[in-house]
């Protein structure tokens, strides 16, 4: 099996300056979860460098491809 990276995970959520909300947003590996919607805020994220520490992630899904630029400029002017 090829070894994944999370970073190119659709789950993987990294938060700016190593905050706590960092990690795997699968459902299944959420340590927290929350049924109401207005409760999101408090779900915690899984640890993604244990759930992948061999690199052969169960729920691996490749994230969605980044629009080009030119692609984001034209559907602004649509």
């Amino acid at each position: 099996m090829k070894k994944v990276l999370c970073k190119n995970c659709r789950h993987f959520l990294e938060a700016p300056y190593e905050a706590p909300h960092t990690g795997c947003w699968h459902p299944d590996n959420l340590q927290v979860t929350q049924k109401d919607a207005w409760l999101d805020e408090q779900q915690k994220p899984g640890d993604h460098e244990r759930i992948n520490l061999r690199g052969d992630c169960a729920q691996f899904e490749q994230a969605p491809r980044k629009a080009s630029l030119w692609e984001r400029i034209l559907r602004l002017g649509a």
